[in-house]
């Protein structure tokens, strides 16, 4: 009698056993679809999106990493590897992994610290404000079906780094352990998938039940039984998560008050093609700023193209580029995130035209008002484009009138603001003629304002000091794609140019010294690096928009702003003209 007792309390203990296994088995399994769900999208919203990596992401990184590790290659990696291509192709991986049960424990440690690396950008965001999406979590797929604010993202994170948890302790077997159809010798039989699938919607059933049976019993059973206190708890952060989900949907509303939706982009074209200009025009469902980034084939960002005006028909000119030439581009949103995928057009081949633009000039009549002159080789039309290369408005004055000698009058400038422009003449035949992309300024012509800025090496360096000789001034930010790619060309014509004729300044405008010191020597850069942690040289210059070059004469005149280079041959030539000319 005794021995069938014992026998029975062995059976219904295996039985018990074998039950708690199975509930977390499918606890296991449930944490392991949302986070595998979750991840899988990610990962390929951001693969199809061709997104760079956003602008926190950028602040995040370059506050917190060790100047140590600020080199070249490491910002290469990271910026141009690591984050656009490695870790979405992690999620999409991970993100596979869990969903078909393969080593889940495993992939949910792996999955540990990407997501602390995203609850930690996100807290940044947060802080810092003025971020009123998070860093591109879905990628694509935002532009569907919304984005999440900086806070949401962190709660949602927050829930996913508790499933995580949840895989790691409640998976049942060793650590390296797959789910049971993956074990060797668990082959999935066809014939029994559909039985297998009714008896695995009776688990979910009663885990439901033992759900609800779990919340009543939390509270009270927490300090014996922990494991029950946990379930409880990631039930509730499921809800929560499910919440986030539905609200993300819906617009985001900053600080401000401002009610921000991400816009839907649709019929985008390009027209107007010239040797150094294009029109890229698209729509959105709603009221958005028009802002694109031009970058070349090899991910060199080019220019960042800026109307803030709301609008639903968008069209933007982007001008100064090159003639035959492949670009890409793809638009932005407000806070400077893609939201739409890659897209690509060609500049005309230079044609050799008989009509000919020469001594181009701009005089100031006062702080907003201007006039540029310049002649043509025949009569023909004038016309001039200009723009703000921070906010970059296009606006076009023309004349119909033939003529040899042009001038056209610029009024309701910004004061003080640098302004970009291209003159443009046709004759009479149609043969026409274009510039290349000047800048005019009403600091061009007048004393370079003074400064004394400490550079990388210590030593105090005051502008007038270079009295006697040409200075080369460039103002730039080692986060700013387009700043590192000239940098290269500028320590090239640096080491041509004899330094007893000309001085080259670059100006680093605020940034973390440490971090700064470690970029310059990573790229075994020579030329004087001056730090405006402060960013008052910057204010002084009126500079907005970097990078933004200034030449100043051997009287200390500004003489030239923002010429325009591809090559080091280009610049060299540049300031060999201006040398030449004095």
């Amino acid at each position: 009698m005794e021995e069938r007792t014992a026998t029975k309390a062995k059976v219904a203990s295996v039985e018990t056993l074998k039950s708690k296994e199975k509930t977390r088995d499918i606890i296991s399994l449930v944490a392991g679809v949302l986070i595998g769900l979750t991840f899988l999208v990610s990962g390929t919203g951001k693969i199809l999106g061709v997104v760079e990596t956003p602008a926190q992401v950028v602040d995040f990184i370059g506050n917190f990493l060790p100047g140590i590790f600020i080199t070249p290659a490491i910002i290469y990696f990271i910026f141009d590897i690591l984050i656009p291509v490695v870790i979405p192709w992690a999620e999409l991986i991970l993100g596979a992994c869990l969903l078909i049960g393969f080593l889940p424990r495993l992939m949910a440690v792996l999955c540990l610290p990407l997501l602390l690396a995203f609850m930690g950008t996100n807290v940044w965001s947060i802080i810092q404000g003025g971020y009123t999406t998070c860093a591109s979590c879905f990628g694509i797929w935002e532009k569907y079906f919304g984005s999440l604010t900086p806070a949401q993202s962190l709660i949602y994170d927050l829930v996913l780094f508790a499933l995580a948890l949840v895989i790691i302790i409640f998976q049942p077997g060793g650590f390296l352990s797959s789910r049971k159809w993956l074990v060797k010798g668990k082959k999935l039989d066809a014939s029994t998938l559909k039985p297998n699938m009714r008896v695995f919607g009776g688990h979910l059933r009663k885990l439901g039940t033992k759900t609800m049976a779990y919340l009543n019993l939390t509270v009270k059973k927490a300090k014996e039984h922990p494991r029950i206190a946990i379930s409880t708890g990631i039930c509730l952060l499921i809800l929560i998560a499910c919440i986030i989900t539905v609200v993300s949907i819906r617009p985001a509303t900053p600080q401000n008050d401002v009610t921000v939706e991400v816009p839907v982009v649709s019929e985008i074209s390009f027209s107007e093609l010239s040797e150094t200009s294009a029109v890229v025009s698209w729509l959105t469902d709603k009221p958005t700023i028009s802002s694109i980034e031009v970058y070349t084939e090899g991910g060199t960002s080019i220019i960042t193209v800026t109307d803030k005006k709301l609008v639903t028909e968008h069209s933007l000119l982007v001008a100064g580029l090159t003639s035959g030439t492949n670009y890409y581009f793809k638009i932005l949103s407000e806070d400077k995130q893609a939201i739409s995928g890659e897209h690509s057009f060609s500049t005309l081949a230079e044609v050799t035209s008989s009509l000919m633009i020469s001594d181009v000039k701009v005089s100031y009549t006062t702080d907003t008002d201007a006039t540029i002159t310049w002649t043509t080789s025949r009569a023909a039309t004038s016309e001039v484009q200009y723009w703000d290369p921070t906010t970059i408005d296009r606006l076009t004055v023309s004349s119909g009138e033939f003529t040899t000698t042009h001038t056209i009058n610029l009024t309701s400038l910004k004061a003080g603001a640098i302004y970009h422009y291209q003159v443009r003449s046709t004759d009479a035949d149609g043969d026409q003629a274009i510039s290349s992309r000047l800048a005019m300024s009403p600091l061009i012509g007048k004393p370079a304002p003074d400064f004394t800025l400490n550079s990388l090496n210590g030593n105090a360096i005051t502008r007038s000091d270079y009295r006697g000789k040409w200075v080369m001034l460039d103002f730039w930010i080692w986060t700013c794609s387009a700043c590192r790619a000239k940098l290269p060309l500028i320590q090239e014509v640096y080491t041509r140019i004899p330094k007893e004729k000309l001085a080259i300044l670059t100006i680093h405008n605020r940034g973390r010294e440490s971090i700064i010191r470690t970029y310059v020597e990573g790229e075994n850069l020579t030329i004087p690096v001056l730090l405006d942690p402060e960013g008052i040289v910057n204010a002084h210059y009126n500079v907005h928009a970097l990078p933004t070059f200034f030449i100043i004469d051997d009287d200390g005149i500004i003489r030239l702003i923002d010429p325009e280079f591809s090559h080091a041959d280009e610049l060299e030539g540049i300031i060999t003209t201006l040398l030449g000319a004095n």
